[in-house]
């Protein structure tokens, strides 16, 4: 926690050499991820973690191919886990509770997961999001097949999947 306040400056999109960009446990910094963020290629861990941020995940996070680590747990981020996120064949560390998403976790992003049966490539090891029964209307906010630990957005709760 640092106490960093606004939205996330579009100039970031221009280190183009960046590999971690981390703000965490700053509750006054708000706004959507921008754009020019989803061209840093070399960009391995994306850590948004406590803040106050909204918005939709773009289609564009498959630009980031070698994202190992994302954690955009405790936010407002909104709307459908994009498919394209299962392009980010390198990812092994997903936490996406405690935001506003709806739907269903893509299979391509299942898929992930699925390659440590086959495979010694990098695998899913730890994916976290609002997959429980919400304890207001008894449904999960998103769907998910592949998540290790689903948790209710209501009450902060979350438990292993079996």
């Amino acid at each position: 926690e640092n106490s960093l306040t606004g939205e996330i400056p579009i100039e970031v999109g221009r280190m183009e050499s960046l590999e971690t960009f981390s703000v965490w446990l700053n509750p006054n910094m708000t706004g959507t991820i921008p754009y020019s963020l989803y061209n840093l290629t070399k960009l391995q861990n994306l850590l948004l973690a406590f803040n106050g941020f909204s918005g939709t995940l773009s289609t564009n996070i498959g630009n980031l191919r070698r994202l190992n680590r994302l954690q955009l747990n405790d936010n407002n981020f909104s709307g459908t886990v994009p498919s394209e996120l299962g392009l980010c064949r390198d990812l092994e560390f997903i936490r996406l509770e405690f935001n506003e998403f709806r739907g269903s976790v893509p299979e391509q992003v299942c898929s992930l997961r699925d390659v440590a049966l086959v495979s010694d490539d990098p695998y899913i090891e730890f994916f976290n999001a609002d997959c429980l029964p919400d304890s207001i209307t008894s449904l999960p906010r998103l769907k998910c097949d592949c998540c290790y630990s689903c948790c209710d957005g209501t009450t902060k709760q979350c438990r292993i999947v079996d």
